[in-house]
């Protein structure tokens, strides 16, 4: 029996093999698309995201140099991406009921209680692809998530307590501006503290007075867990508050000092 192989090509098309080679890169991108594309938009978003956290610390160091140094002008550009930073200032603050502290203190002059209120204001980054918020408030920088309940610190004030002296310092930072800023893309922040601060120093000696430290929320930009975290933890010295109510923190101390400045934010 013979076997005849013919060589012959009349069953072999182009077109078949083209829309083979076609249907599988199609396919490829079409996997690509669906699961690398939005991997690669979160790292990017993730990415932003912690530029803005170190950016805000540059601008908190900035604030801490104007406080500390008597370094009256201060200026830093940044780049804001995807999203965009808002000056939140403390007399808007005050008169919208927003975000402030209210500390409670045996004024040694008078020789009674009193409470002063203190509304920071705030520089604030808000992701306009993802939902992260981050913010310079009361000389810390605070995140949050906008849809998510709770808060983090990530960068601490320079509150602190000396346990051998019994003395608490407390800095009061207001940010202000002239008129409403936004920044998105690359801008120069300039800021400036021409007053100089008011400081109020109270002795106890030789027994010791508590000091009350109340945190009121703006409902819409809280940060409560944030600040209940540094309060009570073992951020400020040998001594740690005490919460005897929600957002309420009690310290009993032989000394109090009072720092309050003012930080003008000139243009972004």
């Amino acid at each position: 029996m013979k076997t005849c192989i013919r060589n012959d090509e009349s069953g072999v098309s182009e077109a078949i093999g083209f829309i083979l080679i076609f249907t599988i890169v199609i396919l490829g991108i079409s996997i690509v698309t669906l699961y690398g594309y939005p991997v690669l938009a979160d790292a990017k978003i993730s990415s932003d995201e912690k530029i803005m956290e170190q950016n805000m610390i540059v601008l908190q160091n900035d604030i801490k140099i104007l406080t500390r140094n008597n370094v009256p002008y201060r200026d830093t550009t940044i780049g804001v991406s995807g999203g965009s930073m808002f000056v939140t200032n403390s007399t808007e603050a005050e008169n919208g009921a927003g975000e402030h502290f209210a500390i409670t203190y045996l004024n040694t002059s008078s020789g009674i209680p009193e409470t002063t209120p203190y509304y920071p204001g705030s520089l604030e980054f808000i992701s306009g692809e993802g939902t992260a918020v981050v913010s310079v408030s009361n000389g810390a920088v605070v995140k949050r998530q906008q849809d998510q309940s709770g808060s983090s610190m990530i960068s601490n004030p320079r509150w602190f307590y000396d346990g051998t002296e019994g003395t608490l310092v407390i800095f009061m930072t207001s940010i202000t501006s002239p008129q409403e800023m936004t920044l998105g893309g690359i801008g120069t922040i300039q800021m400036a503290m021409l007053d100089a601060p008011v400081i109020h120093d109270f002795s106890y000696l030789p027994g010791t007075s508590v000091v009350t430290v109340e945190y009121f929320p703006d409902p819409d930009d809280d940060y409560s867990r944030a600040w209940q975290s540094y309060l009570t933890g073992p951020y400020i010295g040998q001594e740690k508050f005490t919460e005897v109510s929600p957002n309420v923190y009690t310290l009993p101390v032989k000394r109090l000092v009072i720092k309050e400045y003012t930080v003008e934010i000139l243009g972004i």
